[in-house]
C-alpha cells in the first residue's frame, strides 16, 4: 500500500500476496501500477449467519452508491471468486458467504489515509462477523432497514410510472354547455 501511495511501482507488483487474518483464512492483496485490489473469501460456520452476510454484503456494495460515499473504494461482492484469484489453490477459495473485492487506488492512501484504509482492510472480516452475530437485536434493525429501502425503492418506482401515464384528457364542453369525452 505503502508503494501505491508514494506511486511508484513496487518491484513485486503483479505478485498475489495471501494475508492471514484467523486460523487457516486468508484474504488477498492483488497488487498492480495503479490500484491494489483486496479480494475477502468471507467464511461463516452457521447456515443462518451465511445468509444474513450474504445479504449484508449484497446491501453493503449497494450502499457505496449512495451520495455520501462516492470518494470510498469501489467494492465488489461475487458469489464466485474474482479472476485475479486464478491459480489459489481450492483450500483457500472455499467461500460460503461469496467473495468481497475492494480496489484501493491512490487517493484512498494519500497521506494520513493510508493508516485508516490499512485499519479499515484488516479488520472488515471482524466488522462483518459482529454485525452478523450480533443477534436477535440486529436481526431486527437488519429487517427494518430492508423494509424502509424496499419501500423507498418501490416509492421511487411508482413515481417514473406515475411520470410516464398519459394525461387523462378533461372533458370539454359544447357551446350549448354540454359536456363529453371524445373516445379515440
Amino acid at each position: 500500500m505503502k508503494h501505491l501511495a508514494s506511486k511508484a511501482v513496487a518491484p513485486d507488483a503483479d505478485r498475489l500476496i495471501a494475508l492471514m487474518h484467523r486460523p487457516k483464512e486468508s484474504f488477498f492483496l492483488i497488487p498492480q501500477p495503479e490500484k491494489v485490489t483486496v479480494v475477502f473469501p468471507m467464511r461463516f460456520r452457521d447456515s443462518i449467519d451465511v445468509v444474513l452476510a450474504t445479504s449484508f454484503l449484497q446491501e453493503f456494495m449497494e450502499a457505496r452508491r449512495t451520495a455520501g460515499l462516492n470518494n470510498a473504494p469501489p467494492c465488489h461482492w461475487s458469489p464466485s471468486p474474482p479472476l485475479e484469484l486464478k491459480g489459489v489453490p481450492a483450500h483457500a477459495l472455499n467461500a460460503n458467504a461469496g467473495f468481497v473485492s475492494f480496489v484501493i487506488f491512490p487517493r484512498h492512501v494519500e497521506g494520513e489515509k493510508l493508516d485508516r484504509t490499512v485499519w479499515s482492510l484488516s479488520t472488515f472480516h471482524a466488522y462483518v462477523s459482529y454485525h452478523i452475530k450480533l443477534g436477535g437485536a440486529w436481526i431486527k434493525c437488519s429487517k427494518s432497514f430492508m423494509h424502509s429501502r424496499m419501500r423507498r425503492r418501490v416509492e421511487t418506482l411508482i413515481q417514473a410510472l406515475n411520470r410516464a401515464r398519459p394525461d387523462v384528457e378533461k372533458e370539454k364542453k359544447t357551446a350549448q354547455g354540454r359536456s363529453f369525452k371524445r373516445h379515440i
